[in-house]
């Protein structure tokens, strides 16, 4: 009997926070991890308010990006492939802020709380934006879209698209709350210069169709580039002329893609991609032969509007590569191939080479082994938010 009233008496001391003042609760909240926080939110109405309050937000994000030294958490993500697999932080860098912060810890950090498709089939990531994914069960024949946080374990499936397009260029913004998926045919062969472009907004929850104009007749989108959202405008590698089309799904003067040039003397048409590093512009490049001399080259947009890049490295492989490779990697030739950018780091990119996904330091021409039996072509460097990105409830 006394053992019971002690177990009653302690539920009741947990449950008890009427003698704590709001400021010294929310102190004592803003110090969980993440994680726990959003759980905690049905403890109380009291502790709901609090938590739920954009105040609480600001605080906490404060917090985060003081007590980081460094960068944003981030980590590398399997696009495509057979299985939704992660690359554990510690496999990457022990200096990256995964590693420093236990509310962005890669334990248990995954994709199966996603439903899959009636075939079991695992769920795709397209794109990213603030936090959030863009997920798809099929890489083909797109009609089942997510989008989620990751890290919350929050998510919703959008209406179906209203027409079933075979291959489709997905891109994804979110910001200030709301959210647009964009999607139109990866290619066109068609003898008009206008093509069907399809628009899904958190604002309205239903899809909008229009017609755009279109800046060549016959391009092709380079679909394992993922699309960069930079400047406003969402951004992907055109394949058959050699260069980035653009939208800016906000510009209702300048409405339809646009096309915009990549560096002049770049040389290879596969093996390469575009991203964002600390808030810059780039271009990264591997020339596409499997034998002889390789070059790595990596450019950065000077001037977007002039549509100026600048050349910041370019390395020979065969010179450049110390002989502690030999001890994981055979001394036959590879294939090379560019997989991601550090998000943070400038002299930081990722490759497919041997079998393994390797880190490169462009600076100090240091390569080390991240993950070996690697074969995926599809990377994402996704960027954790401080403060959880929340989906609105849809309403559709």
């Amino acid at each position: 009997m006394a053992e019971t009233s002690q177990k009653a008496l302690q539920q009741q001391i947990l449950i008890d926070d009427s003698n704590i003042p709001d400021w010294l609760l929310t102190e004592i909240l803003q110090r969980l991890p993440v994680k726990h926080i959003f759980k905690f939110k049905c403890v109380s109405k009291r502790w709901f308010i609090l938590i739920s309050d954009p105040f609480f937000a600001r605080l906490y994000s404060t917090r985060i990006n003081t007590s980081l030294s460094t960068s944003p958490p981030w980590n590398l993500l399997f696009r495509y492939l057979y299985e939704v697999r992660i690359v554990p932080s510690s496999m990457i860098d022990t200096r990256i802020a995964l590693q420093q912060s236990q509310d962005f810890s890669s334990p248990g950090f995954s994709l199966n709380f996603l439903p899959y498709s009636k075939h079991d089939c695992p769920i795709k990531i397209l794109a990213s934006s603030n936090g959030l994914l863009l997920c798809c069960e099929t890489f083909y024949w797109q009609k089942n879209y997510y989008i989620c946080n990751p890290l919350i374990q929050q998510w919703i499936a959008l209406p179906k698209p209203p027409k079933a397009i075979k291959s489709v260029a997905v891109g994804f913004i979110c910001k200030d709350g709301h959210y647009e998926v964009i999607r139109f045919p990866t290619a066109n062969y068609g003898p008009s210069n206008t093509l069907r472009l399809e628009t899904f907004s958190s604002e309205t929850g239903k899809w909008h169709c229009s017609i755009v104009n279109c800046p060549v007749l016959d391009y092709y989108i380079k679909t394992d580039s993922p699309v960069v959202h930079y400047n406003g405008s969402l951004h992907w590698l055109e394949f058959r002329h050699s260069k980035i089309i653009t939208y800016d799904p906000h510009n209702g003067t300048n409405t339809g893609l646009h096309l915009m040039n990549l560096p002049d003397d770049k040389q290879s048409e596969h093996l390469s991609l575009l991203g964002v590093s600390r808030g810059r512009f780039r271009y990264f490049e591997v020339t596409d032969t499997c034998f002889g001399p390789r070059d790595l080259r990596v450019w950065v947009l000077s001037d977007y509007d002039a549509q100026r890049w600048c050349l910041e490295y370019r390395i020979k492989f065969s010179g450049s590569w110390i002989d502690e490779v030999n001890e994981f990697i055979p001394k036959d030739n590879f294939y090379i191939f560019p997989l991601a950018l550090h998000p943070h780091e400038f002299d930081i990119v990722y490759l497919g080479y041997g079998g393994c996904l390797v880190s490169y330091n462009l600076g100090t021409r240091k390569l080390d082994v991240v993950h070996r039996n690697f074969y995926s072509h599809q990377l994402l460097a996704f960027v954790f938010s401080p403060w959880p990105t929340t989906i609105p409830q849809p309403f559709w």
